[in-house]
């Protein structure tokens, strides 16, 4: 039996080897167990019934129903409340738009390594975490941090960039209707312009922060940002 605290975890795949190394690699991950396992899509939906997992992760192919189908029907009101992330070999635009649309969380391509899963799984957890508190949120910042604490693999911030900096400096560019400079958001948050623009850039390439030049009365570019 799971423990309270644990995240309890259905797989549905219709091949036994994927399901026994999911099985094994959700079990490796602290705050995770898995309940059942489903090799169709009825059975996935009498597993769901009867174990009412918090996740499923699912795949799009199914001997008997479309993983999407099944989705769909997961969300029924007679069925209990389950979050679901797809693991499938599909890579196609169409079927990741179709599984977002049917609501699951999070779109994971075959073959999936082990440390991907992991750290997808951990932030589903931070996310729950996040939810589970049942308050009501206060800023818009706030509901913008549950998003990206499940959409942002946070193992791969360099050491050079700190998690509280960071958030200061998104909250910061949240907080204001413009787009600021470096030198601007340095002033606001009290880091010198060089750690600004660091940090700027780096949450730039992940698709965070938007950055483009402004051209001045000198010709000579500034570069200004603001959060996407």
């Amino acid at each position: 039996m799971p423990e309270a605290r644990d995240i309890t975890v259905l797989i549905v795949d219709d091949d036994p080897v994927v399901t026994a190394t999911l099985h094994a690699q959700v079990n490796r991950v602290l705050g995770f167990k898995v309940v059942g396992i489903a090799h169709t899509g009825h059975a996935a939906l009498a597993a769901a019934g009867r174990f009412a997992p918090r996740l499923i992760l699912l795949d799009l192919h199914l001997p008997d129903l479309p993983g999407l189908e099944v989705a769909h029907r997961l969300r029924r009101p007679d069925q209990p409340p389950a979050d679901v992330i797809v693991i499938s070999g599909h890579h196609e635009s169409a079927a990741v738009r179709a599984a977002m649309q049917r609501g699951a969380l999070y779109y994971l391509v075959k073959p999936t390594r082990a440390g991907t899963l992991e750290q997808t799984l951990l932030r589903y957890a931070a996310t729950v975490e996040q939810l589970s508190a049942g308050d009501r949120f206060a800023e818009q910042q706030e509901i913008d941090r549950v998003f990206r604490s499940l959409h942002l693999d946070q193992a791969a911030r360099p050491k050079s960039i700190s998690a509280a900096t960071e958030q200061a400096v998104l909250d910061a560019l949240a907080s204001v209707e413009e787009d600021v400079s470096a030198h601007e958001l340095a002033g606001m948050i009290g880091i010198s312009r060089a750690t600004a623009r660091r940090y700027l850039e780096y949450l730039a390439e992940r698709g965070q922060v938007e950055g483009r030049p402004r051209y001045g009365p000198t010709g000579r570019p500034q570069h200004r940002y603001r959060v996407r």
